[in-house]
């Protein structure tokens, strides 16, 4: 019985360790992109007025979308 309980605290603890070692491989790819995503960032001078001019082309396709599937429906 002994050895039945060290084998399978033996398989438990390989597999936590497994597990731990994907999670940390998994978080340093994010976090590499992460980084790579900001260095774009940094290098291209993005101002509130990408992101506002952005938001104004999504509405106007949103309502074209809208005034689209509606006449679409009739």
């Amino acid at each position: 019985m002994n050895v039945y309980l060290s084998i399978m605290v033996t398989i438990l603890v390989i597999t936590q360790i497994v597990r731990v070692t994907q999670n940390h491989i998994s978080l340093f790819r994010q976090a590499k992109k992460i980084d790579e995503q900001l260095a774009w960032f940094n290098e291209n001078d993005i101002t509130m007025h990408d992101f506002e001019a952005q938001r104004e082309v999504t509405e106007m396709l949103h309502q074209w979308l809208q005034k689209e599937i509606g006449d679409g429906k009739k």
